[in-house]
């Protein structure tokens, strides 16, 4: 920028103070301090803006001269990419005299055999225009033997398959019919007399958990760790023993209990589970995760060009080159991976050997999923094959759909019996080639269960079924005397004695006191029957009618007449009844229940006659202040009293209330009597209308309820039993042989008729008169040709991607240089506002958005407004115009594109570090971080704007077989200047000059390099177990742990519904087979403390029981809570708490558990305050950190020197010295710290 061009121009700012009635102090104060802000605070007086010049793009010598020279821009972007037109049929279809083009003998011959043909374009050498005929012109042999092959396939369906459907598919057929007629003879049997209704309920769940309980059933425990297994276990029993005793909650305890993580084989090798534990697996997953991050960044691109350029100087075919780049690809990722985490001192400090196991991990899973892909390559190589095989010996049945998919699904199902462990033995060798001896072991352990202990577990299971349904038949048991009270107390049931009495209890209900015993009483008989056995329905039958019996006599012959209050108690008693008991949970005794309390004929008549007494007592007593007065209405009351409530409601008690007790009480025991011949006709008669209306004692919930015996004989059996097999053998036998012959003669005819109608066509009209159109008609149209299909790129020169690469260079300029004259722009408002804020700040003044500030931003709105108009406008000079469709098209070759990015970079390297980066808001490591690439690699960033540009596919070069039309500037663009830079390239960078870039932007094609990624889970031994059978953990927990029984998830996961039945029921379903199904990734490993009480149930005559959800629920507890913990362990030995120290039995005692325990401290004190806390054990004092609210820094830019030294820096230090070590405790819920210490006790 030329030296004369003057800066912006500051003037003082000026302030009116005028103060009326203020003392001198005040106006010498506030005229001290307008002196001052007139000193220091300013406003632009003046503010040119001055855009940078444009770049040179004039004549080439200009482009002679230093680099830094500039001139006006005589170019027009928009003129620099001038699409090709691609309208040239009329010029196509003209011959050199104008006249129409005749079709030649090639094109004749093309016409003949497909119904097309082909001319050559003019402005695009070696593309064609293709052109089809109308089928009722031409369709060409070619096309006619196709649709003659497709007839013969439609023909041949409806024998090979719609007529075989018909006798053995499952959807309307012969044995369809057969399974729907032996289905309602089931039916029929089952509603009459019942058929066992019977399921393997959880059945692959229980496999998974035997497949987990096998990998580790050899393993022992370490003898220096046998300690801490039986004090696991013996925390276990204690919590097993005190959840029978009370009710808790199951969660992490104050005391984190030692698990043991090293295990031992028969064989004596060493099994490591530490990545088990939550807390190492919490700490290594940031780091882990910023390793894989950090891994992708800087070779990917280099190193994938120069795989391929290699392979392809060894002519290997694109499938091939793409195979192996993308192994070769992930294998050095996985490798610069594997050597950070061996390398990171942060996973070194987590354990001894961590960072190996880590890498173990990761390759272990690398390694099973390669094994999976490799059964999967395999299995879809030979269905290709085998479906190449098809095609070429049968041209026609290939073409038919079913038939095709069984054949290939047969020879599928095939391969996979075949290659059922291939997955397995593949996964072992590539242990044992990389000594992953650990991974090895499992592997062998999940085959042996797999090829062995499976299948005879699959049958065991599948003949260990549970019938579908239970019914309860209760019978009364009359007699108090003998009902059952039972007495549970601390986990123990026992039957006690029956004592009623008469003297009632204040507790009837359960008590929740763990101390005190709870008392149940047993009313009734309960009888059980089930669908397991034939005869069911019988069972249920006579099970009905004898409690229904025996309840209709209890009800109709005891409870009515007895206890009712129509019974004859009521009518002979003199006093009210409790006729109903009630159970005392303080002693288990029968008392009366007060609320079962029932009036006599005597007790009505004495409570008529007292509610009488008391409405003519409040009649009497009330005051006179009636309407009417006492003397008449007092009549009235006795009248209603004595009369209609005492004298009809004693005639009813004493005649009609003994009437409706005896008959009452005497058709209720009539009723009793004859219960055993009426009762058993009711239950017959629900058993007929369960057969014909709705069924209640359905075994299955999916199953129809409703008229089954009809659809049964209806439906199953008349319809699809017998109708069904007549109608198909019917379709099978004539409708589909007779659809067949005439599908196959119409063929055939239609494929005759077309050669004599091509024939005739071709000799009487096309050969005579046919030429090459100029447009699309009804008889001919244009089918592919230049800008028609989408497939196509357009390719410039070096000299166009070098102009409009300059461009995007003074755009950034113009950005950089934006943003640094907007900073300039509103320095005097920031100037101003810390001034305010300096001065008046301690004294809660704000500033006021008002008078000189109001003026100041008014001023600097209109710069920043200027300054963007005159930026637009030269940014809307610098567009080249085009479209993200034409951008995303633009391609150059190999050459030219090495040349552009190599001239590029020279311009940025030249042009950036002056005009750009000194203007930027960032420094310079933080530009070159945020674009992605490395320090310096200018290369690298023309790269990254020649994307910006164009489009991403813009590094790739346009290959020799793509389709490609050239995008010339205008005529009249002058590109001199970038011509002579191609030219200097061309000559450096020549055949046999260097190649200053390398193979970095190689032609891929068809070549798919993916980046490489791995998962952060592949560290993670837990992951696919977590997804599997874990129940949903906390969501604050950010690592899943705990492991359910997969019977106990069965149990808690919702029902599933039933799905949809489909809308098209003929067609059958073909679901996809996993080749490597029997491989579970990552190994469904059980969690060390499982392990642990599986070796100690192996060896004690009293095992802990597994398969109990409240053990399950203990240990999930225990993985839990080992984890989290150690940090609160910590702290309780800073305050002398007795919490046990031996948190992991892995080097407790080292000097790296006490490191991390000091990172334990700090991390709990960081999250829980906010702050950096410290707890020295030898004063116990905790210095806190605050926040330095107080002070002020000026960073006014005109303040001087010896001012800007005066500035106040002053720590926040709270000292508290506590009376004893458990004063300090860390309040999780609110962020504080609280200290509780007689009087020393303060928050902060």
């Amino acid at each position: 920028r030329p030296s004369s061009l003057l800066g912006p121009e500051r003037e003082p700012m000026n302030f009116n103070v005028s103060l009326v009635g203020a003392p001198p102090e005040v106006e010498q104060l506030v005229d001290h301090i307008k002196q001052v802000a007139e000193q220091f605070l300013y406003h632009w007086k003046t503010f040119p803006i001055v855009l940078p010049s444009p770049l040179c793009g004039g004549n080439s010598s200009s482009s002679a001269s230093s680099n830094g020279n500039r001139k006006s821009r005589p170019i027009n972007l928009r003129d620099l990419f001038v699409a090709p037109p691609f309208d040239e049929l009329d010029a196509v279809a003209a011959d050199g005299s104008g006249e129409p083009r005749r079709l030649t003998n090639n094109q004749l011959r093309s016409l003949r055999e497909r119904g097309e043909f082909e001319v050559a374009s003019l402005n695009f050498p070696g593309q064609v225009h293709r052109w089809r005929l109308s089928q009722l012109l031409q369709k060409g042999c070619e096309r006619a033997h196709d649709s003659l092959l497709s007839d013969l396939a439609l023909a041949a369906r409806f024998i090979v398959v719609t007529a075989k459907s018909r006798l053995t598919g499952h959807f309307f057929s012969v044995a369809q019919g057969a399974r729907a007629f032996f289905d309602g003879l089931i039916k029929i049997l089952d509603m009459l007399v019942g058929v066992p209704s019977l399921m393997a309920h959880n059945l692959e769940y229980k496999i998974k958990e035997e497949r987990c309980r096998f990998l580790v059933a050899e393993l022992v425990c370490r003898p220096e760790y046998e300690d801490c297994m039986d004090s696991l276990t013996t925390y276990v029993r204690h919590q097993l023993r005190r959840a029978t005793m009370e009710k808790f909650e199951v969660e992490c305890d104050t005391n984190a209990q030692p698990i043991p993580y090293l295990f031992l084989t028969p064989k004596g090798q060493e099994i490591d589970l530490r990545l088990f534990s939550r807390d190492i697996m919490r700490k290594a997953l940031p780091i882990l995760i910023g390793i894989l991050e950090r891994e992708t960044r800087g070779w990917f691109l280099h190193f994938r060009e120069r795989l391929i350029a290699e392979m392809r100087e060894k002519k290997m075919p694109d499938e091939e080159i793409e195979e192996e780049v993308n192994e070769a690809v992930m294998k050095e990722y996985l490798q610069r991976v594997y050597s950070s985490i061996l390398s990171n001192s942060d996973l070194e400090d987590l354990g001894v050997g961590v960072p190996q196991l880590l890498v173990q991990q990761a390759q272990s899973v690398v390694i099973m999923h390669k094994a999976v892909e490799k059964i999967q390559r395999e299995l879809k190589q030979c269905r290709e094959e085998q479906q190449k095989n098809l095609t070429d010996i049968h041209p026609v049945l290939s073409r038919v759909a079913p038939w095709l998919r069984s054949r290939l699904s047969s020879v599928e199902l095939s391969k996979l019996t075949k290659t059922t462990w291939s997955a397995h033995e593949e996964a072992l060798k590539g242990c044992s080639k990389h000594n992953l001896q650990q991974t090895a072991y499992f592997l062998n352990r999940d085959m042996v269960f797999m090829k062995e202990r499976e299948p005879v577990l699959l049958k065991e299971l599948r003949n260990a079924k549970t019938p579908t349904r239970n019914f309860q038949w209760p019978c009364r048991i009359w007699s108090p005397q003998s009902w059952i009270i039972r007495r549970n107390f601390q986990g123990q049931s026992e039957v006690i004695p029956t004592v009623i009495c008469q003297q009632a209890t204040s507790i009837v209900t359960p008590r929740s006191d763990p101390s005190q015993p709870v008392f149940l009483v047993e009313k009734e008989i309960n009888r059980t029957t089930s669908t397991r056995w034939p005869l069911w329905r019988l069972l249920n039958l006579i099970q009905r009618t004898w409690c229904w019996t025996w309840n209709m006599m209890f009800l109709l012959g005891v409870v009515v007449p007895w206890c009712s209050p129509l019974g004859l108690r009521a009518l002979f008693c003199m006093k009210p009844f409790m006729h109903d008991l009630e159970l005392s949970q303080i002693n288990g005794t029968l008392f009366p229940r007060k609320t079962s309390i029932t009036q006599t004929m005597a007790s009505r008549l004495l409570e008529l006659w007292r509610h009488i007494s008391k409405a003519r007592t409040h009649f009497e007593t009330e005051p006179d202040t009636g309407f009417i007065g006492k003397g008449m209405t007092r009549h009235m009351n006795r009248l209603w009293n004595y009369v209609f409530k005492g004298f009809l409601g004693t005639l009813l008690i004493i005649f009609i209330f003994p009437l409706l007790c005896i008959l009452v009480s005497l058709a209720s025991i009539a009723c009793a009597l004859t219960a055993p011949i009426w009762v058993p006709v009711v239950t017959l008669l629900l058993h007929i209308y369960m057969m014909v209306v709705f069924d209640l004692d359905c075994p299955e919930a999916s199953r129809n309820r409703y008229c089954v015996l009809l659809e049964a004989l209806a439906w199953n059996i008349l319809v699809q039993g017998c109708l069904q097999p007549l109608m198909a053998v019917f379709v099978a036998t004539c409708i589909c042989p007779l659809t067949s012959v005439a599908v196959l003669c119409v063929g055939l005819t239609r494929y005759w008729l077309r050669l004599l109608w091509d024939s005739l066509t071709f000799h009487l009209f096309i050969k005579k008169c046919g030429r090459v159109p100029a447009s699309d008609s009804l008889a001919v149209r244009r089918i592919a040709g230049p800008g028609l299909a989408l497939d196509y790129y357009f390719v410039i020169r070096p000299e166009q991607a070098l102009a409009a690469f300059e461009a995007k260079m003074e755009l950034e300029e113009l950005n950089a240089f934006e943003f640094a004259m907007e900073s300039v722009i509103l320095q005097p408002q920031k100037d101003f506002s810390q001034f305010v804020k300096a001065c008046f700040g301690p004294f809660a003044a704000e500033l006021s958005k008002t008078g000189p500030y109001r003026t100041l931003e008014r001023e600097s709105n209109d710069l920043i407004t200027a300054l963007r108009e005159k930026l637009e406008k030269r940014r809307r000079d610098l567009q080249i115009g085009l479209t993200p469709a034409v951008k995303a098209k633009i391609k150059m070759s190999m050459m030219d594109l090495k040349i552009a990015i190599q001239q590029g970079a020279h311009l940025l390297e030249r042009f950036y570090p002056s005009h750009v980066l000194p203007h930027l808001s960032l420094s310079e490591e933080e530009f070159w971080d945020a674009r992605g690439i490395t320090h310096g690699d200018w290369a690298g960033l023309a790269g990254v704007h020649y994307v910006e540009i164009f489009s991403l596919d813009f590094l790739t070069p346009v290959g020799e077989s793509e389709t490609q039309f050239k995008l010339e500037p205008h005529q009249q663009m002058d590109l001199t200047r970038y011509s002579e830079m191609v030219q200097n390239a061309s000559d450096i960078m020549g055949v046999n000059g260097p190649d200053l870039l390398g193979n970095v932007y190689a032609p891929r094609g068809n070549i798919q390099v993916h980046s490489p990624y791995l998962e952060v889970s592949a560290f993670n031994p837990r992951s696919r177990i977590t997804v599997n059978f874990r129940k949903a953990e906390k969501r604050h927990d950010n690592i899943p742990t705990g492991l359910t029984t997969p019977r106990v998830r069965a149990r808690r996961q919702p029902p599933v519904s039933n799905a949809n039945p489909p809308w098209r029921p003929w067609k059958r379903k073909h679901g996809e087979r996993n080749p490597a199904e029997k491989l579970l990734i990552p190994l469904p490993i059980l969690h060390p403390v499982h392990i642990a009480i599986a070796i100690h149930n192996r060896d004690s005559e009293q095992p802990i029981p597994l398969d109990s959800e409240l053990c399950w629920e203990i240990l999930r507890a225990i993985e839990d809570c080992h984890g989290d913990l150690q940090a609160v362990s910590a702290i309780a030995r800073f305050r002398g708490g007795v919490a046990d120290s031996s948190l992991d039995s892995l080097g407790s005692q080292t000097s790296e558990d006490s490191n991390e325990s000091r990172e334990s401290i700090a991390a709990v004190a960081e999250a829980t305050l906010g702050t950096t806390e410290t707890l020295p054990c030898g004063n116990r004092t905790t210095a806190i950190q605050q926040a330095d609210t107080n002070c002020f820094q000026w960073t006014l830019s005109n303040w001087g020197a010896a001012q800007a030294a005066k500035r106040r820096n002053t720590s926040g230090t709270v000292r508290v010295d506590l009376a004893s070590p458990e004063d300090i405790s860390l309040d999780t819920d609110s962020s504080r710290a609280m200290y509780s210490g007689g009087a020393y006790g303060t928050n902060v």
